[in-house]
């Protein structure tokens, strides 16, 4: 094995990898052994090229998560004493350049492993010595808590065999993004190159969307019961008393104002051709209005953009016998100008019929009913109702029921203009 501390100048490798999977520790090593040489990337398998980009996807949704918030947390702190002061600058600058690598896409080559994931890595270990050096000169509790929570996030994509699940009924502490001139708290749960699914955690006490458009990016928001509000698109607004899921063009006002006192937190899915997928929370313009100014529809008509009873179709994917995948919101209902349109799909995996795809583009996954297992580049691991999983493009994945329950997962693609549809394979 490579030193590792001997290539990056750090002296943490074994703290790194103490909890690192096997994946992980191989690909770091293989990394370190490349550069060692001159990058050479003669080594690597396109397992090993599939799993870096893997864990890089992973590490890109802590660009509004736990690289944002760590940096927020920082400077919210007292200003630290002249001999800290280094150190929380230089966690600040790192912090920032761990978020800004979020801007690159991630490539297929090997430069994923040898680039990306090599990045990632060395400035996660630096970040961490310049928040303990910080904690260590004065800097405080506070600090060596950030530094001790900031390890506790990353170590969970280390630890990870390159599939990493997310859950959307949770806001964890120190990874979440609060929108600007919105006020709501986003959890980040799958970064692709330019989609993004995540969960807005909404105030308890209200639960509602203040309405708002995007100038460049598209969006479906789902609504899951029990509930009772109302979807606001445009000029118009549905009240609807069960699951939705609501297409969005770009400049197009929406929102969402509950009629009930029944709390409400709303995963969403933001995407842009034009854009990466965390843009959602720069490009995003407030448009208030009462709510009586909007006309009353049909919340499943055109006046919603054709929105989609969601609840309704997954129970009756769950009626199916056979392998099924089938599109439910085409891409042209939020495709404009070349933003692209994001298309969702469910999947109906029996039990001893497993579903495959090989996406041609990437593609965010959530368990919505049963639990089942997923099978990819070699690992398989069991995924639950309100899991979220990534299928980067051109690799190969398999779902398959593995419990009493229906097994059915949605899925995400965003469709660049004029590209085609996804498909699956039995």
């Amino acid at each position: 094995m490579y030193a590792f501390p001997t290539i990056c100048g750090l002296d943490h490798q074994q703290d790194t990898l103490r909890d690192a999977h096997p994946n992980y520790r191989r690909l770091l090593d293989l990394a370190c052994k490349a550069h060692h040489e001159g990058r050479n990337p003669n080594d690597l398998t396109e397992r090993d090229i599939h799993l870096a980009r893997m864990y890089s996807y992973a590490f890109r949704r802590q660009a509004i998560g736990v690289f944002h918030a760590t940096r927020f947390l920082l400077e919210s702190l007292p200003d630290p004493s002249s001999a800290c002061q280094p150190h929380r600058l230089r966690a600040r600058e790192l912090l920032s350049d761990l978020a800004n690598q979020s801007v690159d896409l991630v490539p297929e080559d090997f430069r994923a492993l040898l680039g990306t994931f090599y990045r990632y890595e060395i400035n996660i270990l630096r970040t961490q010595e310049a928040l303990l050096s910080d904690a260590d000169c004065g800097g405080g509790e506070d600090v060596r808590a950030a530094a001790d929570r900031f390890k506790e996030l990353v170590n969970q994509v280390r630890g990870c065999c390159g599939i990493e699940v997310t859950r959307d009924n949770e806001a964890p502490d120190q990874a979440s993004f609060i929108v600007p001139n919105l006020g709501i708290t986003i959890v980040p749960l799958i970064y692709g190159d330019h989609h993004s699914w995540n969960l807005a955690w909404l105030d308890p006490t209200r639960s509602d969307v203040p309405f708002h458009q995007h100038a460049h990016g598209v969006e479906i928001h789902l609504g899951y019961g029990p509930m009772k509000g109302h979807m606001v698109l445009d000029g118009k607004r549905g009240l609807t008393d069960e699951g939705y899921a609501l297409p969005i063009p770009p400049n197009t006002r929406h929102g969402y104002v509950n009629a009930s006192d029944m709390p409400h937190n709303l995963p969403f899915i933001f995407g842009s051709a034009r854009r990466s997928g965390w843009g959602i929370f720069f490009d995003v313009d407030p448009l208030p209005i009462e709510l009586e100014e909007l006309e009353p529809v049909d919340p499943y008509g055109s006046g919603m953009n054709r929105a989609v009873p969601i609840e309704r179709e997954i129970q009756a994917m769950t009626r199916l016998p056979i392998p099924t995948r089938r599109c439910i919101l085409p891409a042209s209902l939020t495709d404009r100008d070349q933003t692209g349109g994001i298309e969702l799909h469910l999947t109906r995996a029996p039990e001893g019929r497993p579903v495959r795809v090989c996406p041609e583009r990437f593609l965010a996954c959530s368990v919505v009913h049963g639990s089942g297992v997923l099978r990819m580049l070699g690992e398989e691991i069991h995924i639950h109702h309100h899991d979220h999983i990534a299928i980067p493009a051109g690799v190969e994945a398999e779902f398959e029921q593995t419990g009493p329950t229906a097994f059915v997962v949605m899925d995400a693609d965003l469709r660049p203009t004029g590209a085609r549809r996804i498909g699956a394979q039995r």
